[in-house]
């Protein structure tokens, strides 16, 4: 009897000092209204929340597709309107509530209109309100904040170029290695950039210009980078390919050639740092050509410890030469994945559609029962959380970029079309933003240099363009970082500054 008179004195009490009729006693953004949600959600049942599909490090694409879907932990859906939300200044004018309703009893989508999307740097935070009709169950209030990523320089690195080949450190730094300068010249250098400062560090050069290197990173944090060539174009002497490895380390900052060369030269191969610290390498142009014959089929094992290279025998060997395929070590599996590639470097160029898999205990080379709406090469590919492998990017034919998305299920034994991008990215830089998302930065758009930011997000199986860069690029790198990912690069450009596309 006591617990009842003290609840209405309360309800009351906040009756009496509301100054509006549409004033909401249950507002989480006042004072007043978070003390009516605490003092009346006393008995009243268990805690509502409410979650988005958005993680920390997600991009909110809720300022593209125009709505936002919240998980309900109750079937409460039904009482929440749009007069429970509101948008934080200084965004009522960019994105704007249209409307909110039940996907299902635990499913809420808000829909909005969105008038402005340039410089949202400031967090924005939608506000959540108890209903007042809702009675079962305790709800303080929710305030979902989301920021943005914008375009910013930070550092630069030693010197301008494009084409470089570079690889993630096991300590957050990234490796550049050679490249070519606006001149056309390939270049020599060795550098270590620094995401947490901005500053490069250059170290002992290689031996020989070079551009187009195969990478991989050792589990003691070592890199080994090999072939490439020393001419931009089509070389016209063996020796403009390289058969040799350097060996960096990145900690002693020593760059070492190593005292035994690869069996053949190689550019456009693929390079993995297996396991037990040994390499192998695969196909690759390895001759003056053109034609196929010029593109090798073949692999090599590189035992470091022996100081020597051995081609595997024919069971291994591509069905035909492959060149300007990607690679995957799926360690767990004990198997390297091959995806893409093409035969020869002419306009009669065969793309491969094929996934292929090579046992790392026997070398035994197989064709897996899947293919590819879409033959390609040079293609991009990414391990999603639901263990899909997404495809983007790529070549289709000598100069022309691939608009194709496309996924992989290996339990389904499937391929699936997921749709295009909305620019045609051939010379971009693929690399992924979030655990399901993927950003394609710059390219060559059809004829001209693109400064295009493009997002795919596999949860929602869509593509849209969210910002632009500094500056348009081409033939550049992109990594993720802590800060962001970082832009740097440019096949034709004489500015060494690195763009950061992050948050903070």
């Amino acid at each position: 009897m006591r617990l009842g008179f003290s609840l209405l004195s309360i309800v009351l009490v906040l009756h009496c000092q509301v100054k509006a009729p549409n004033q909401n006693v249950f507002d989480p953004t006042s004072m007043f209204g978070g003390s009516a949600v605490v003092l009346l959600g006393l008995g009243f049942g268990d805690d509502l929340q409410i979650t988005t599909r958005y993680k920390q490090n997600d991009y909110p694409t809720i300022v593209k597709t125009e709505y936002l879907d919240l998980d309900l932990s109750a079937p409460v859906a039904a009482y929440f309107t749009k007069g429970d939300f509101k948008i934080s200044d200084p965004y009522q004018n960019d994105l704007i509530l249209r409307d909110v309703f039940p996907l299902s009893d635990f499913k809420l989508r808000v829909l909005f209109s969105v008038s402005s999307r340039s410089e949202w740097r400031d967090p924005l935070v939608i506000s959540i309100t108890k209903p007042e009709t809702l009675t079962e169950y305790s709800f303080l209030g929710k305030q979902l904040e989301f920021r943005f990523p914008y375009p910013r320089y930070f550092g630069s690195i030693s010197e301008a170029k494009g084409y470089i080949t570079s690889t993630m450190l096991t300590d957050g730094r990234i490796l550049l290695a050679g490249g070519v300068n606006p001149s056309g010249a390939t270049v020599a250098t060795i550098e270590i950039w620094n995401p947490e400062t901005g500053i490069s560090k250059v170290l002992p050069s290689l031996n020989q210009s070079l551009m187009g290197m195969a990478v991989c990173v050792q589990n003691d944090g070592k890199v080994l980078v090999s072939g490439g060539k020393s001419v931009l174009g089509n070389v016209t002497a063996n020796s403009q390919i390289s058969d040799k490895i350097y060996l960096i380390d990145p900690v002693n900052e020593t760059v070492v050639e190593l005292p035994f060369i690869m069996q053949r030269r190689r550019y456009g191969h693929t390079m993995v740092c297996l396991n037990q610290g040994d390499l192998l390498v695969s196909g690759g142009q390895s001759q003056v050509g053109t034609d196929p014959s010029a593109v090798t089929d073949d692999h090599e094992y590189v035992s470091m410890s022996g100081n020597n290279s051995t081609i595997l025998a024919g069971s291994s060997n591509f069905p035909h030469g492959m060149a300007f395929h990607s690679v995957e070590y799926d360690q767990l599996n004990s198997r390297i994945l091959f995806y893409g590639g093409r035969d020869r470097l002419d306009l009669y160029a065969m793309f491969s559609n094929t996934i292929y898999a090579m046992d790392t205990n026997t070398f035994a080379l197989n064709s897996l029962p899947v293919t590819f709406a879409t033959s390609r090469s040079n293609v991009s590919h990414f391990k999603m959380p639901n263990q899909d492998r997404v495809f983007l990017g790529g070549m289709i034919r000598e100069g022309t970029g691939s608009k194709a998305i496309e996924s992989w299920s290996e339990n389904l034994t499937t391929t699936t079309s997921l749709g295009f991008t909305t620019r045609f990215k051939n010379g971009s830089a693929i690399v992924r933003f979030s655990d399901e998302q993927v950003f394609f930065t710059g390219g060559i758009d059809t004829y001209y240099k693109s400064g295009m930011l493009e997002l795919y997000d596999h949860y929602e199986r869509k593509n849209y363009i969210v910002d632009t860069m500094m500056v348009p690029r081409s033939e550049h790198s992109s990594h993720l970082t802590t800060k962001g990912i970082v832009i740097f690069g440019d096949s034709a450009s004489l500015d060494t500054r690195v763009e950061v596309y992050g948050k903070d």
